[in-house]
């Protein structure tokens, strides 16, 4: 949670911290103690703007911050389960894409340094409109919209990027499955014949 508010709370303590030197400053100056009606109102109303616009600042940081957590963020399972009919719903529409399922296994008890390196490869490697999901502890799912006339080379750049080795198994709809269960399955199947011809 504090993560989220870093850049607030950073730009509240810095504005604290440049106001005190002024406040000894005017302290020096006149006596603080004395003030009333405008002269009061002026010193409080500089406070405050002064504390606002510290709090402005950190809270463009924590947006920007977030955006960059949710770019490399992979989606759940969930997700990518209640996305599925929708894509679908947009690739009958159009007879020049073609939807093409993914399924990624890496080695089991993979550093976690070479996990987090992989997952954020992923997410770059393929286009905002693909589905990247974490479909299980060591398995990833990639739902991409693709050109009938341009073959993919997204997975080919993966392999050239990554320093985790993994197995790879594909379907594509609707020629062989329309619902993702059946997609999956033929990807399995793919993925476990490529690991016994190796």
């Amino acid at each position: 949670m504090f993560k989220q508010h870093i850049g607030k709370t950073i730009g509240l303590f810095i504005s604290q911290l440049v106001l005190l030197p002024e406040m000894l400053v005017f302290s020096d100056i006149i006596d603080l103690t004395q003030l009333h009606g405008t002269e009061l109102y002026v010193v409080v109303g500089f406070y405050v703007f002064q504390t606002i616009v510290g709090i402005y600042f950190g809270n463009r940081y924590d947006r920007k911050a977030y955006v960059s957590d949710l770019i490399y963020q992979l989606k759940s399972k969930d997700f990518a389960i209640s996305i599925f009919e929708k894509i679908v719903a947009l690739v009958d529409r159009d007879d020049d894409s073609r939807l093409t399922i993914y399924l990624l296994q890496t080695k089991k008890n993979s550093p976690p340094e070479q996990r987090d390196t992989f997952e954020k490869l992923l997410v770059e490697e393929t286009r905002k409109s693909d589905i990247v999901a974490k479909w299980s502890n060591d398995q990833y799912l990639i739902i991409a919209v693709e050109n009938n006339a341009k073959p993919s080379t997204m997975i080919e750049r993966i392999k050239q990027k990554s320093s985790l080795s993994f197995l790879v198994g594909y379907a594509t709809y609707p020629v062989e499955g329309e619902q993702l269960q059946e997609l999956l399955q033929v990807a399995k199947e793919r993925m476990y014949a490529s690991r016994t011809t190796k």
